[in-house]
């Protein structure tokens, strides 16, 4: 009977100066500079069946994951959101860096058939997705500006000026790549959903293309709009949204659905949800999915956006 070859895992936390490497097989760890040369220098000691797992901290994780995809080694990023809940459940009290290369290389091998491995987008595709993030990056610091200044009545119009044109130029940006990148039917198959502006099919087309979707249901739980379900003999708990995924995403499907509602089915679909008994913003946010579901249906099946007849009660 052939042996089983087991693969050697690593956890490794990133920060901007250093990577903390840790190795479940010998229980050992060690420090890295980060930086192009050391990393090429530990990748290129690794055997055939390395594995590693990471969790992505804004692009200082890119340049080891690039390197080591290059060589053929397995790489696995976990979301942070999974790796929080993971430690509450194993009991690990304390979070340093060495903590946390230990839990990256503990979920790896505990959980590696519930994972998929990281398979990366084109230079054009990961483009996208950055400017989309920066995007939202620009409008939120656009509405703290205007916020924060008008309780001291300050004028901001100058800077206000100077981030819608910046704004403006990003969108370019996006648009253009969409073109590309030959993605301007999805596109224009979000465009054609009540409430769904340049913004917001941009961003869903971007995620569409982000990883192979079952289904509608899939791609729902990818932007974090699934429902998490607590619930023990006669306990019902409160129902709450996983929030995983890019909070961006989920903060222009909130944005979408008040536009959405200039759309009659949209708004009456609103309206039955608050009569029903659920808060104002939970039913911004279901209408939001509802939202997020008819876009990818539509860029599934290649298709538009059919505004039903509504009837007006009016006689011809």
């Amino acid at each position: 009977m052939a042996k089983r070859v087991e693969k050697i895992t690593f956890g490794i936390d990133v920060s901007k100066d250093s990577l903390v490497v840790f190795d479940w097989q010998s229980q050992e760890s060690f420090t890295l500079a980060n930086e192009p040369q050391a990393i090429r220098q530990w990748l290129d000691s690794l055997p055939l069946l390395a594995q590693i797992a990471v969790e992505p901290t804004a692009h200082y994780h890119r340049v080891l994951v690039d390197e080591a995809l290059s060589r053929g080694t397995t790489i696995y990023l976990v979301d942070q959101r999974q790796l929080v809940h993971y430690r509450e459940v194993v009991n690990v009290r304390n979070k340093t860096d060495l903590e946390d290369a230990q839990l990256l290389a503990r979920y790896l091998v505990r959980e590696h058939d519930q994972l998929r491995s990281f398979r990366p987008h084109s230079r054009k595709a990961q483009r996208l997705w950055e400017l989309i993030l920066r995007r939202g990056t620009v409008v939120q610091c656009r509405q703290r500006v205007q916020q924060s200044l008008a309780e001291v009545q300050i004028p901001v119009k100058a800077v206000i000026t100077q981030l819608n044109a910046l704004l403006l130029r990003l969108q370019q940006q996006i648009l253009r790549l969409i073109r590309e990148l030959g993605w301007e039917a999805d596109y224009q198959s979000c465009r054609s959903v009540p409430g769904l502006g340049p913004d917001n099919a941009s961003a869903l087309t971007a995620a569409y293309h982000r990883g192979a979707f079952a289904g509608a249901d899939a791609f729902v739980a990818y932007l974090g709009l699934d429902i998490r379900l607590r619930e023990s003999g006669t306990y019902k708990g409160k129902r709450k949204l996983t929030k995983r995924g890019e909070a961006e995403l989920r903060r222009l499907l909130f944005c979408a659905s008040r536009g959405a509602t200039c759309y009659q089915p949209f708004a009456q679909y609103l309206q039955k949800k608050r009569d029903e008994g659920h808060p104002k913003i939970a039913t911004r946010m279901m209408l939001g999915r509802k939202l997020a579901r008819i876009a990818f249906t539509l860029m599934a099946r290649q298709e538009m956006f059919v505004k039903k007849e509504i009837a007006t009660g009016k006689s011809p």
